[in-house]
């Protein structure tokens, strides 16, 4: 099998098959195909097309369509290129919970050229190899059959209609105790998906070898309810990682059923919503070294509009900052460049805030770094203020939460 082809580029940007254009690149002809194919009628969140190539979005991460790997990377700094831009990726990834396991492979990924797709593979295989090293989990489950051997429970209705001639065996009801574990199918079923998708072929190899410690179990059909389902305890704790990493996968691929060749797995994320949990995670870390009188959460809720009938309509914040016995400050994020006007969607979505969640401060946070800007709404003082800030992320080319350690202290002084 051949390495597959990788094309990498930054969110937002546009190729075409017929020049360069400003990305300095041509889209490969075969690529575009392979994308035209995937899409068809269907309006996808990753990318749009355009008449000779592609436009792609707000996504970051991988998208493998056949042979080819795209690598969307988030334009995270101008002086920055794709290669230095990968490994900031994977920190993000990992640091605000979408990576929830760090793996010596994971520390290669620094010193080495590699894909998200293929870091996340590898990490999957680590994870299955340790838990078959401990022993797969069994558990016990009923079973009936036409045995040779007397066990369990003779079920003598069905041993008369079937027995009459053969003496020798016996209908029964039983119970067996193997690896027939849901969690173990899971497994078998991502390592064999594995096997089918055009990546380094050591991968491929791997997952073969992995494949072959398991038992012959049955397939089994999974999506998001089937995994909100899983009962974690005592004996199953040890899978978590491997099984949320196969989520992202199973849920992800889409098999090309007309001609095999296409299979598409699209591990992609939305970079709203990755600086999002990102700048949460690290706010709270923040929080916690700094001070204790302070109560954060995360995504809360309150009733917007109650029609006459049918369901209402909320309003979610994505950070309230409570300091006890003091003011609230509510904070929301956005992944996008702004120069010192904000949008006006936005203001009207913190006024909202402030009145609902009862806040005299409220703060729109962009990545950047400039000056803040402090604001009223007009007329509305008992609405209170909004302000905008920005948080560097980036400290010699390299993810860091020092912006938020400073953003931080001057919320103490606010409060």
């Amino acid at each position: 099998m051949k390495t597959n082809r990788v094309f990498q580029a930054f969110e937002y940007s546009a190729f075409n098959i017929i020049n360069e254009g400003r990305e300095g690149r041509k889209l490969p002809e075969d690529l575009w195909q392979a994308l035209k194919s995937f899409s068809g009628e269907k309006e996808l969140p990753y990318y749009s097309l355009t008449a000779n190539g592609v436009r792609f979005k707000n996504y970051v991460g991988a998208l493998q369509v056949g042979k080819w790997t795209i690598e969307i990377l988030p334009k995270l700094d101008r002086t920055l290129d794709e290669s230095s831009t990968q490994p900031v990726l994977i920190q993000m990834l990992r640091q605000a919970g979408f990576i929830k396991t760090s793996t010596p492979t994971e520390s290669r990924l620094k010193l080495k050229r590699n894909f998200i797709l293929e870091a996340y593979l590898q990490m999957f295989l680590d994870e299955t190899r340790k838990l078959i090293h401990n022993g797969l989990i069994r558990k016990y489950r009923k079973t009936e059959g036409n045995e040779f051997a007397l066990k369990g429970r003779l079920i003598f209705s069905k041993h008369l209609n079937k027995n009459q001639t053969h003496a020798e065996r016996f209908y029964i009801r039983y119970t067996i105790y193997n690896r027939q574990h849901e969690l173990n199918r899971v497994l078998l079923k991502t390592l064999k998906i594995l096997t089918t998708l055009s990546v380094n072929r050591q991968l491929i190899t791997d997952a073969k070898s992995l494949i072959l410690h398991f038992p012959d179990l049955e397939d089994i059909t999974v999506s998001d309810e089937f995994y909100s389902r899983i009962i974690w305890g005592r004996k199953t704790d040890a899978y978590k990682k491997a099984i949320e990493i196969s989520r992202l996968l199973l849920l992800n691929y889409h098999p090309d059923l007309s001609h095999g060749k296409n299979h598409v797995l699209a591990l992609m994320f939305d970079m709203n919503n990755l600086w999002e949990k990102w700048f949460a995670h690290r706010l709270k870390i923040a929080f916690e070294r700094l001070v204790d009188s302070v109560d954060i959460s995360f995504q809360s809720k309150k009733e917007f509009w109650k029609p006459s009938y049918g369901k209402e309509i909320y309003q979610k914040s994505d950070i309230i900052i409570d300091f006890k016995g003091g003011s609230k400050i509510i904070i929301d994020t956005k992944w996008k460049l702004i120069n010192d006007r904000p949008s006006e969607e936005d203001l009207r979505q913190m006024f909202t805030y402030n009145k609902l969640f009862d806040s005299n401060n409220s703060f729109l946070i962009y990545p950047g770094i400039k000056p803040p800007i402090y604001g009223e709404f007009f007329n509305y003082k008992d609405h209170g203020t909004c302000g905008l800030k920005f948080v560097s992320f980036l400290e010699d080319g390299k993810l860091s939460s020092h912006g938020i350690d400073e953003l931080v202290s001057e919320l103490l002084l606010i409060q």
